[in-house]
């Protein structure tokens, strides 16, 4: 794989890291804004972060594997209003973070048990997720770690490492549906784009936040889906956000980014929803004795857009899908939707078509 091109390391660089929860962490400031936090805001005398923390880096927060453990007493020592790198040089870096939009940090105890400490941010502060200014708010004793909880917040590129490593994005692929609806109803919207500025766009996905949840929360029935495919010279590589959610290694995620849509497409075109990937479809000759020409697969192949024009020549085959979708096919590019008053025509805008019906070259338009 080539490296990231110098357009994405740009449109990435310094991106890659989130905040978990709602609480990012932000530069330090300077000049009187420093003196202010010293005098007002009670920070720790020599106004660093604690030892191993690079404020600016939340995965430095946390030490899953901790090899010194606090003890029932040294945690006892912890108080409400205490700020976190205080929290921190008392008992270590905590194991992982069990909060939403409260950050609710944990700490692993010698005596086996679990010490966790809610953090609220400073409400005089400019900023809500300063990492200086998280205090704490109160805090627990418990024996058992959840089932889920969040050591921290991870991002797109981590579950996809293509993101890093594909060469130069050419075009972009932006598909939407409904899940879970009539075929014939509904159409699943495609636009392609090779726009520089929608590109970008797209790729912010690269460094979305996403948070683990668990199965439950992730499997919803219906909704509707946004899928994203990154085109180069050599491959395509794509991402489906389902229902607002991502899944992939056995493991649910909540996307907690934005899904950009395109401001200058390419093209914008239509097809249509099938419950399979390979759903077959029938074709029979239009005439009375509807003689079958075959089975096929693949009907969500063809990608088709509305034409602006009248029909050269009548229908000549009819197609019938498991889904319930019938087509009138006028040529090897054009069709209607059989019950769409067959006034609305359809022409094919991918490499997939019916020209394999029809034999003589006049037919094919």
């Amino acid at each position: 794989m080539k490296k990231v091109s110098a357009f994405l390391s740009c449109l990435l660089g310094g991106a890659l890291f989130f905040s978990l929860a709602a609480c990012a962490p932000k530069g330090d400031q300077s000049g009187d804004e420093s003196a202010r936090d010293s005098e007002t805001y009670g920070r720790l005398p020599d106004g660093g972060a604690a030892q191993g923390i690079d404020k600016d880096d939340p995965y430095t927060w946390f030490e899953g594997d901790k090899k010194t453990l606090p003890s029932r007493a040294q945690c006892g020592e912890i108080t409400v209003g205490m700020r976190l790198d205080e929290v921190i040089r008392k008992l270590g870096k905590p194991q992982r973070d069990v909060g939403y939009g409260a950050c609710l940090f944990q700490f692993d105890v010698a005596d086996g048990s679990v010490f966790t400490v809610t953090f609220l941010p400073d409400p005089a502060a400019a900023s809500p997720s300063e990492y200086d200014r998280l205090s704490v708010s109160g805090t627990t004793f418990g024996m058992e770690i959840p089932d889920l909880y969040f050591p921290q917040q991870t991002v797109l590129s981590e579950l996809y490492p293509w993101m890093l490593e594909a060469g130069d994005i050419v075009k972009v692929r932006y598909e939407q549906a409904f899940i879970g609806v009539a075929p014939y109803h509904n159409l699943r919207n495609i636009s392609y784009s090779t726009n520089r500025t929608d590109i970008a766009n797209a790729c912010r996905l690269f460094s979305s936040p996403l948070h683990a949840i668990s199965q439950s929360e992730g499997q919803v029935d219906g909704g509707g889906y946004v899928r994203y495919d990154f085109i180069t010279a050599e491959e395509t590589y794509s991402v489906t956000i389902s229902n607002g959610t991502v899944w992939i290694g056995g493991q649910y995620y909540r996307f907690d980014g934005e899904m950009p849509e395109f401001t200058a497409p390419d093209e914008n075109c239509h097809a249509f929803i099938t419950y399979t990937p390979d759903d077959p479809y029938e074709i029979f000759t239009y005439a009375e004795e509807r003689e079958k020409v075959g089975g096929f697969y693949g009907l969500g192949e063809f990608e088709f857009r509305v034409y602006d024009g009248l029909p050269e020549n009548a229908p000549r085959y009819i197609l019938k899908s498991a889904g319930g979708v019938e087509l009138l096919i006028l040529s090897a590019d054009k069709f209607l939707i059989e019950g769409d008053d067959n006034t609305v025509i359809y022409q094919l805008t991918g490499d997939k078509d019916f020209s394999e019906l029809f034999a003589s070259t006049d037919d094919l338009l």
